[in-house]
């Protein structure tokens, strides 16, 4: 939880500073007119292809004009990338074979309870100790030892619901982001263009075209950041889904290869203690 908060709050204030280095060299004061228009330029120069490239790009600058003009749907755009930014290292940190798996201590704990060397208290001392996700699942088969291998089972696959529960957390929300983030770019092209036939119905004169091109231009922004998050989101998404899927394949088998242990153990108590010789009390030895 404290990575995530790191990582929102880093975030937005990457965000943060680049809208103001960006608002502020927009707020600075035009340079002064020279006194004798200059030359028109020639029609194919570097000059002018380097401005007509600007003019066609769709970069940071555009999309944080919209957010000074107030839509509402850039705001909730920018939300959105937060939310799955943040989210996504998140899972990516708190996902991690080593640290759901660590195979160090599942070696130890497997081999030990195969040779037989860890007893009923070192093992939950083990689990204990370590705290990983298939460690609480190793103590849940350990405090059901005794009982039949169906029980144990039984008992494994309801307290390991928990662990699935806090490692799916945070997964499903960047399903959702990447359905919501199109419907957003969406809304706000709707009413950027709204914005420009209205503006455009207001215009007397010369320059509707250019107008209109502008406002529509900077609507479509809209959709194509909320096409943007939604793939970033959708990918996020499904990555981890996967390797999640990868993470409860393995902690199942691991968690039956316990359960066998654990049981073929008890059985071979149980057979001990049935074929223990019976002890002849020295007053019956008498009697007899």
């Amino acid at each position: 939880m404290n990575s995530c908060w790191r990582l929102l709050v880093l975030w937005f204030v990457v965000v943060a500073a680049t809208a103001g280095r960006v608002w502020s060299q927009e707020g600075a004061a035009p340079p002064a007119a020279p006194a004798e228009a200059p030359a028109a330029a020639p029609a194919d120069t570097p000059a002018q292809l380097s401005t007509d490239a600007n003019a066609l790009s769709i970069g940071p600058e555009r999309v944080l004009e919209l957010l000074k003009h107030g839509d509402p749907s850039m705001w909730g755009l920018v939300l959105c990338s937060i939310i799955t930014v943040t989210f996504a290292l998140e899972r990516l940190i708190v996902l991690r074979s080593s640290r759901v798996i660590p195979r160090v201590f599942v070696d130890r704990f497997l081999d030990r309870l195969r040779d037989g060397e860890l007893d009923r208290g070192k093992a939950r001392e083990l689990c204990r100790d370590n705290g990983s996700p298939i460690a609480k699942v190793f103590a849940i088969a350990v405090n059901h030892s005794g009982q039949p291998a169906s029980e144990i089972r039984e008992a494994v696959s309801e307290g390991a619901q928990s662990e699935l529960f806090h490692l799916r957390r945070r997964v499903r929300a960047l399903n959702g982001i990447a359905t919501l983030a199109p419907l957003l770019g969406l809304f706000g092209t709707v009413i950027g263009m709204i914005e420009a036939f209205h503006a455009l119905s207001q215009q007397t004169g010369a320059g509707k075209t250019e107008l209109l091109a502008k406002g529509i231009s900077l609507a479509l922004v809209a959709t194509a950041s909320g096409l943007s998050i939604a793939i970033v989101a959708a990918a996020s998404y499904y990555y981890l889904l996967g390797r999640l899927d990868r993470i409860v394949q393995e902690m199942d088998d691991l968690a039956n290869e316990v359960v066998d242990y654990i049981a073929a153990g008890s059985r071979i108590a149980e057979k001990a203690a049935a074929v223990r010789p019976r002890v002849v009390p020295a007053r019956e030895q008498v009697s007899g």
